[in-house]
Formats: structure tokens, sequence, C-alpha cells
């Protein structure tokens, strides 16, 4: 999915959080983002301290790490969807994971993250996933169970719907 260079968004105006209590994990967030002309960036050490920056100021995309104490990133993806007087609740989040499982990959998606990515995580591929959840925005989903980004993606960019969600499972 890597962007062709013609094809890039800017992203020099977006405003950037990132939520990492790994010091080392953090500057090298900091020096990826800002290798990508990213101007305004707050830090955060945990979900809580997230959560107030969010509430204190514009945000337009937040990286944040899943294993973080006390508030873990999971918590603030679940605070950004559903909490009181959160300014965006259609935040894009991708989810930072240390120690990726199909349970902590499913528990990152069914907290609203809009992606997961493995650490350590590639220039390249943090570039090309932000490039991709800014050009291709998902439908949001509201019910009972769930509040975030559609979690179903097929090839044409439009999610399925009804029986027709079943007709090529693989897409889904």
């Amino acid at each position: 999915m890597s962007s062709s260079p013609m094809d890039d968004i800017d992203l020099s105006d977006l405003r950037f959080l990132i939520a990492e209590e790994n010091r080392y994990m953090l500057t090298v967030l900091r020096q990826q983002l800002k290798a990508f002309e990213i101007k305004e960036l707050a830090e955060a050490r945990d979900g809580d301290d997230a959560a107030q920056i969010l509430h204190a100021s514009e945000v337009d995309f937040a990286i944040v790490d899943s294993g973080m104490a006390p508030v873990d990133g999971l918590s603030f993806t679940r605070h950004v969807r559903t909490g009181k007087g959160v300014p965006n609740a259609e935040l894009p989040v991708i989810v930072l994971i240390a120690h990726p499982s199909v349970e902590t990959i499913a528990a990152a998606r069914d907290a609203g993250a809009t992606d997961v990515l493995c650490k350590p995580v590639s220039a390249q591929l943090l570039f090309d996933r932000i490039q991709y959840a800014v050009k291709h925005c998902r439908d949001f989903v509201k019910t009972e169970g769930f509040v975030g980004p559609d979690r179903r993606r097929r090839k044409d960019g439009h999610p399925a719907s009804g029986e027709e969600r079943r007709d090529n499972p693989a897409e889904i």
C-alpha cells in the first residue's frame, strides 16, 4: 500500500498527538513525524495525559501505545470514541502494539482504533498508514457494542452492507 510521492497528502498542517511511555520509542516516533514535516506535535506519557491534551488543544491524529500505564492506549481510544465532551470522536487513532497477538489486535480494533501497527514500526509503514487513514476515511459506526471506524474494508473503498458483506468474505 505504498504511496506514490505525487499522491501523498501534505501532512504539515495536521496536529499530532503521540502517547508513548517508552522514551526511546517516543524519540523514534517524534523523529519519524518530523521527517514527514509534521510541525505540531503534542506528547503524552500515558492515556490520561493524552486525554487531557485532547480536551485542551486541537488534535487531528493520534498515535498511542497499547501498553502504557496507568492508563493504556486502548482506554484512551475508547475515551476518544465514547467519552463525554470529546471534541472529535472520529479522530484517527493508530494503536501501536509491542507484543502482537490475535487477542491484542482484536482488542485494539474493538476499542475503535483506526489502524493497528506492531512495534517497532518503520517510518515508511507509519507514513503509508497515516496517508491511508487521511485519504480513505472509513464510515464511522455507532452501535450499542462498538463505536469507531467501520472494521470492514473492501478493495473498492466502500464498506459492504447487509447480505452483500457475505458475498466475498475475503474482502471484509
